[in-house]
This record gives C-alpha cells, sequence and structure tokens, in this order.
C-alpha cells in the first residue's frame, strides 16, 4: 500500500474514534481556561509521543499497565485537578486577576492527555495500524494529524463559548466538568 493510503485510513479511523471522546471534551474544558495555543501545543505533543511510542514500538503502553488500571488512574488525576481548580485561590466565585499562563495551558495539557491516552482506543488502533501496515511514518502521521485536528475541532467550540461564560465561571466550571469527567470514567470503568 501507498503512504498515502496508509496515512488515510490511519487518519480516517483514529479522527472518528476520537470525536466526542473524553479527550476532546478535556482539550475543550482546558482551552476555555488556559486559551488554545497552548492547550493545542501540549495536546500535540502529548499526541506525538504516544502515537509515536505507539507506532515505532509495535506494541502500546498499555501492555505495560491493565487498561483498567490506567482508566482508573486517569479518573483520579481528572477527578484530583478538578478539585485543586475549585479550591485554589482565586477558583470558586473570585474573578480571575490574572490570565493563566500559556505554559501552564501546556503543561496541564501534555501532563492530563499524556495520563489519560496511554493505553487508549486511539493508542491501541495506532500500534495495531502499526502492526497491520508495517509503516510508521505513514500512521504515526495519520494519527497525529488525526488527534491533532479533533482537538483543533474542540478549541474552536471553546473559543466561541467563551465569548459568552463571564471569566469569574470559567475556573469552576472547568473544575466541575474535570470532576464531572473523572467520575464518569469511574462510573463507565
Amino acid at each position: 500500500m501507498s503512504f498515502i493510503t496508509i496515512f488515510l485510513i490511519s487518519f480516517g479511523l483514529i479522527f472518528t474514534a476520537e470525536l466526542g471522546d473524553k479527550t476532546q471534551l478535556m482539550i475543550f474544558t482546558l482551552a476555555l481556561r488556559y486559551g488554545g495555543r497552548p492547550v493545542l501545543a501540549g495536546a500535540m505533543l502529548a499526541f506525538a509521543l504516544l502515537s509515536g511510542s505507539a507506532a515505532v514500538i509495535g506494541k502500546g503502553l498499555g501492555e505495560l499497565l491493565s487498561p483498567d488500571l490506567i482508566t482508573r488512574i486517569s479518573a483520579w488525576v481528572f477527578i484530583l485537578f478538578g478539585l485543586y481548580m475549585l479550591l485554589r485561590k482565586g477558583g470558586a466565585g473570585e474573578a480571575e486577576q490574572v490570565k493563566p499562563s500559556a505554559r501552564a495551558g501546556l503543561i496541564a495539557a501534555f501532563s492530563l492527555i499524556a495520563v489519560s491516552e496511554m493505553g487508549d482506543k486511539t493508542q491501541i488502533a495506532t500500534l495495531l495500524l502499526s502492526v497491520k501496515y508495517q509503516s510508521f511514518l505513514p500512521v504515526f502521521l495519520g494519527s497525529l494529524v488525526a488527534l491533532s485536528f479533533a482537538s483543533f475541532l474542540g478549541i474552536l467550540v471553546a473559543g466561541r463559548l467563551h465569548r459568552f461564560i463571564p471569566a469569574k465561571y470559567i475556573t469552576p466550571i472547568s473544575g466541575v466538568l474535570f470532576i464531572l469527567l473523572g467520575a464518569g470514567t469511574i462510573v463507565l470503568a
């Protein structure tokens, strides 16, 4: 098969799997808090790390830990991050005096996505596509572009909503969304 065919198959499969996924919801929430650019950059770094490792190694990080354990760890990370957002000074009810830094957004996006995507269906799909086609670059690029594009769509939606949500409510809303996302992940696991 040609490079472009493998790329398009990888892109189509991964993009479809990612739409409406917990990661896209997390990116949406992070973008409300930190803005789109740092969140997209952090997400792309995490996706590159995880997709790259799955495509290169041919066996995913999900084999090192059980998928159930990874799911539970990521759920608790969401809950703890949400609680942090609600309980930190200036988080609940007070207007934000200073916009959070781009660096904080990049780090939050990278770390949360790296934990939550480890062993996720898209990483496993990338691994399987790499094994099936025995081709690193088109599988990796197809996966990375698909995950980045799905993230970009979530950021666009957050950017539109950001215009209608007062700044003082963004941190509490984000905190609650992270807690709900984590609790939902535990319940559905």
